[in-house]
């Protein structure tokens, strides 16, 4: 039995059932590249305001190639003409990859503003980026059933992958 198989056998109560995005995996995703994007800039390279704008459009640029890469797979393998409604179930499905970096966007608008200085806004930033990805070592964890070693354990291993993020940051400075 798979991890998949696992999972859909395991049937876990949830408290935001039906209101969950069912594309985790581009909202992971985008969580890493918006995270990546926030730490490679530095304040004194980029302002608050600059930041957030690269943060989001890297985020739409990421978005709209896997909108794009998806539709045309699609029509590949389809063997059919697009319609309306395939081009927007997949901007739908794909949407998590994008909204991920608005989470990252508020310390950098809150910077853009003057509520916050830019480079705290911009380490601000980046980590709220790993703290999402703790966040989703939490949930994978708690959804297979872990107990709490196993959500530790999970949440350990996405902070290691920021860590990583932050550790090439530092490497390339």
């Amino acid at each position: 039995m798979t991890t998949v198989e696992r999972v859909k056998a395991k049937h876990l109560p949830s408290r935001v059932a039906g209101r969950r995005s069912r594309n985790l995996v581009g909202a992971i995703e985008g969580t890493i590249v918006a995270t990546a994007v926030a730490a490679g800039l530095d304040e004194s390279d980029s302002s608050a305001f600059r930041a957030f704008w690269i943060v989001l459009f890297t985020g739409t640029f990421f978005w709209v190639a896997h909108v794009y890469a998806d539709l045309l797979a699609g029509r590949i393998q389809g063997h059919h003409r697009m319609r309306r409604e395939d081009i927007t179930g997949v901007m739908s499905r794909e949407w998590p990859l994008l909204q991920s970096s608005f989470v990252l966007a508020v310390p950098l608008a809150l910077g853009s503003i003057g509520v916050l200085t830019d480079a705290v806004a911009l380490d601000v930033a980046w980590l709220v980026g790993i703290a999402a990805l703790v966040g989703w070592g939490v949930v994978f964890a708690r959804r297979e059933g872990h107990g709490p070693a196993g959500i530790i354990a999970a949440a350990a291993m996405n902070a290691a992958v920021g860590l990583v993020i932050i550790g090439f940051k530092v490497a390339v400075k």
